[in-house]
């Protein structure tokens, strides 16, 4: 193959080819093409008045020729400068990192093919090994997502996720900042609360004048970070929080109810714990039957107290179109979950009139939600799941970077 030609196919530059040979490795016929260096010069100052001692081989993975894997030998050489009296070995420039044994060309395919493919598969296809497919994943996700744009973020999603579970408390979760409009992944830290988004306050400290919301859970933590960094931002507790808190509400009602029963009504009510939970337009006719049952029940008045709350708080949400309807309706249902004497609706109570101008901004803010964040920590979980778990954190969090891109790579 002409000099020429090599450059074009396999991004190698500088070097010619001192000799081709086909070689059986491991069952398979690859071809082995080795090089001959280019003229020595100083790394630190360009002079060609150097001393040139060989050093060693690197074997470097290309793009296959066809079916056939391709390996370069590249001789290395250490080299003396007469002029200024640097020494340093020579570094390969067409290698796609320090110590890589694959080439740039074969790094950029490896990273295109990685929206598509496994990487076990990739692993397989182009012959090297799994962990030389995730270093090289890895060392490119950590070039696309070494800096974010934060100029043109507006609305700002943060949460949570429960992600090591055998690690210390402080560093179980993982905080996800996501832009929610555009649905990128700003930052990703470990731990939970202030401590976590510290350095996140830095990055976002030149563009905070340009936050407009921040949607957030219930978490006291958060609402004081963004209440500090973010002070013209408007804090919205979101939809989603406020009723997963009121069905918890509900779930922990049933169990309390369920232990105290009879045995024959504990049996009735067996296998009703989704049907309290499910949204009540959602439920089939017999389903919607049984709950009419159980909720009957003389022993169930509080638990069917505890579930005329839940569905009258989520017709708050469908009904109130403005925060002039939704504020005194809100504020009735505080006030009869207050005195309702049910520990779950007075514990509802106590925890939604802390959060009352977050939960309210959801109208002044025509909706703002962070269930698109929600919706992303499943894909995490999912993430985790196919990887089985992960023991390498800074991996992790550039995959999770990566999956806010439309098309992610595949685990």
């Amino acid at each position: 193959m002409a000099f020429r030609e090599l450059e074009c196919t396999q991004g190698v530059r500088g070097y010619e080819t001192a000799n081709r040979t086909f070689v059986q490795k491991g069952g398979k016929r690859l071809l082995a093409w080795a090089l001959r260096s280019p003229p020595a010069r100083c790394r630190r100052c360009g002079s060609r008045d150097v001393r040139a001692y060989p050093h060693r081989v690197r074997t470097l993975a290309g793009l296959p020729a066809g079916r056939c894997p391709v390996r370069f030998l590249v001789p290395v050489r250490k080299i003396i400068c007469r002029r200024c009296g640097n020494a340093a070995y020579e570094r390969v420039p067409f290698a796609a990192r320090k110590n890589a044994r694959i080439t740039r060309a074969l790094a950029r395919t490896i990273l295109a093919l990685a929206r598509e493919m496994s990487m076990s598969a990739i692993a397989a296809h182009f012959g090297v090994s799994w962990r030389t497919v995730r270093d090289t994943i890895e060392d490119g996700l950590r070039k696309r997502y070494r800096k974010r744009d934060f100029s043109r973020v507006r609305n700002l999603g943060i949460d949570e996720l429960h992600v090591f579970a055998r690690e210390q408390p402080s560093r179980r979760y993982v905080t996800v900042v996501r832009d929610v409009d555009s649905g990128e992944v700003l930052e990703v830290a470990r731990g939970k609360g202030v401590a976590a988004l510290r350095r996140f306050a830095r990055k976002i400290a030149p563009f905070r004048d340009r936050i407009r919301t921040v949607s957030l859970d219930m978490a006291s933590s958060y609402a004081s970070w963004a209440s500090d960094t973010l002070p013209d931002a408007t804090v919205v507790i979101d939809r989603f929080h406020v009723v997963k808190a009121m069905n918890d509400r509900v779930d922990k009602a049933r169990r309390r109810v369920v232990a105290r029963v009879s045995a024959e009504t504990a049996q009735r009510l067996k296998g009703h714990r989704y049907l309290f939970l499910r949204n009540r337009e959602d439920l089939s006719r017999k389903e919607e039957s049984r709950l009419a049952k159980a909720l009957e029940t003389p022993e169930c008045a509080v638990l069917a107290e505890v579930h005329l709350y839940k569905e009258r708080l989520r017709s708050l949400y469908a009904s109130a179109a403005t925060l002039a309807e939704a504020a005194p309706l809100f504020d009735e249902w505080l006030r009869g979950a207050a005195a309702s004497g049910v520990p779950e609706l007075e514990s509802a109570a106590k925890t939604f009139t802390r959060h009352r101008d977050g939960i309210l901004a959801w109208w002044r803010t025509s909706g703002r939600n962070n269930a698109s964040t929600e919706g992303f920590n499943r894909r995490i979980r999912g993430l985790l799941a196919t990887a089985y778990g992960f023991h390498d954190y800074p991996f992790l969090r550039l995959r999770i970077f990566d999956l806010g891109e439309p098309n992610p790579i595949k685990g």
